[in-house]
């Protein structure tokens, strides 16, 4: 495991959640956790950066947002071009 490039993917990939949030669904946080099964808290923390999370929590944050899980993959994150 190497923790530098994990948390670089997971900066990436909480920003573009953060995007995704506030420019496409224009939700608040409380808005999505209170449409999904994640807390407000550990959904600050994903979008920072702070925590690793499951693919059923990913899935649960594109229902909260009301969108596709594919829309939150949709980016050319930096991380696809690491060696």
């Amino acid at each position: 495991m190497n923790e530098k490039r994990d948390k670089n993917r997971l900066v990436q990939i909480g920003e573009h959640i953060r995007y995704v949030r506030e420019n496409v669904a224009k939700m608040s946080l409380d808005e999505v956790a209170s449409s999904c099964d994640v807390t407000k808290g550990n959904l600050s923390m994903i979008e920072n950066g702070n925590k690793d999370f499951t693919f059923s929590t990913f899935l649960e944050i594109a229902k909260g947002l009301g969108i596709h899980p594919k829309k939150l993959l949709d980016k050319n994150f930096d991380f696809l071009k690491e060696d």
